[in-house]
C-alpha cells in the first residue's frame, strides 16, 4: 500500500469490514482490513473500539474513502433499523362508498369505538371472506381499523335506506352535545351548592 496508512473506518465487526474493503476495492481504491483476528488474552483487552477490525487505506485515498465509508455506514444504519425514516404510505378514499340514491351524498356511518361520524373515513383495506367483501376503514379520530356502523337515513334529504342506525348523524351529534350540556350544567349547580354551604358554614362560624 503506497503512503501512509490511514484508519478510515472501524467496523462493528469482521463481516462488515470486508464490505466496506471490498466496496472501495470496486472503487479502486486499495485498502485492509486490521484487527480481523485479534482475540482477547485471557480479559485483559477491552472488548470495544481498539479490538474493532479497521479499514485501512492510503494517505492518498483517505478522503476519498472517508466519503465511501460514510455512505456505508448511514445504508448499514438504516438497514439494521427497519428504514424507520420511510413514511407510511397515506390511505386512499374509497372508491365504492355508498352513496344516497335521491341526492347523490355519501352516506353516513359511524364508528363502532369512539362514535365518530363521518362520510370521510379512509380506506385501509379489503379482504375476502367466504366469497364476500370485508371492507376496513381507518377512524382518524380513535385511529382504529373499523367495520363501519351505516345510518339508515340520509343526513342531507332523509331517505331510508332499509337498515342501519336509526338515528341520523344529526340527532346523534345533537345527542351528545346535549348530553354534554346536562353534565355541565349539573357540576354547575353542584358547585353552587358547595359554595351555599360553605359560606352558611363562614356565616354560623362567625356569630
Amino acid at each position: 500500500m503506497a503512503g501512509q496508512p490511514i484508519v478510515i473506518y472501524s467496523a462493528a465487526n469482521t463481516q462488515q469490514a470486508y464490505l466496506l474493503k471490498g466496496l472501495l476495492v470496486e472503487q479502486g481504491i486499495t485498502a485492509s482490513v486490521v484487527n480481523d483476528t485479534i482475540q482477547l488474552a485471557g480479559g485483559e483487552l477491552p472488548l470495544g473500539w481498539t479490538t474493532a477490525p479497521r479499514v485501512i487505506v492510503a494517505e492518498s485515498d483517505a478522503v476519498q474513502a472517508r466519503a465511501l465509508a460514510e455512505q456505508f455506514d448511514r445504508e448499514a444504519t438504516r438497514e439494521f433499523r427497519g428504514d424507520d425514516s420511510t413514511e407510511a404510505e397515506p390511505l386512499m378514499e374509497w372508491p365504492e362508498w355508498p352513496v344516497c340514491p335521491r341526492c347523490g351524498q355519501r352516506r353516513s356511518a359511524r364508528c363502532p369505538v369512539c362514535g365518530a361520524s363521518r362520510t370521510d373515513f379512509r380506506l385501509a383495506d379489503v379482504q375476502e371472506s367466504d366469497g364476500q367483501q370485508q371492507v376496513l376503514l381507518k377512524c382518524e379520530d380513535c385511529d382504529d381499523l373499523i367495520q363501519p356502523e351505516w345510518y339508515r337515513l340520509c343526513a342531507a334529504c332523509g331517505h331510508d335506506f332499509g337498515n342501519g342506525i336509526e338515528s341520523s348523524p344529526t340527532s346523534a351529534a345533537t345527542e351528545s352535545a346535549l348530553r354534554s350540556s346536562t353534565f355541565v350544567i349539573a357540576a354547575l349547580m353542584v358547585g353552587a351548592a358547595a359554595f351555599a354551604v360553605y359560606f352558611a358554614w363562614l356565616f354560623a362560624a362567625g356569630r
